[in-house]
Order: C-alpha cells, then structure tokens, then sequence
C-alpha cells in the first residue's frame, strides 16, 4: 500500500469531523429554534382528518 493513504485518510477524518461540527453548531444557532419549535410540534397537530379504508369504497 501506498505511504501517501495515511494522511488522506487523516485529512479526510479531520474534514468529516470539522464538517459534522459545522452542522451540530449551525443546527444550535439561536435563531433556528423558533423554527424548530414548531417542527416538533407538528406531529401533534391534528388538523387534517385521517383517511379511512371505507371512505375510499364507493
């Protein structure tokens, strides 16, 4: 195996890890979490009435 894999790989690990801490900072600004309060709430929401098998039959 090539000597040159080692550091690619170590490059590639360190821009995954700085990639996934970009997003976990970005995902915590405080000005996404009115946004994000309101996603959670949407499954709770019951504004839409539920398809049934028998509303489907003629």
């Amino acid at each position: 195996m090539n000597p040159i894999w080692g550091p690619i790989a170590g490059g590639f690990i360190i821009a995954m890890m700085l990639i996934f801490i970009g997003i976990w900072v970005w995902a915590w600004m405080p000005w996404h979490k009115r946004n994000f309060d309101e996603l959670a709430k949407l499954p709770m929401e019951d504004d839409a009435p539920a398809a049934t098998a028998t509303e489907d039959r003629p």
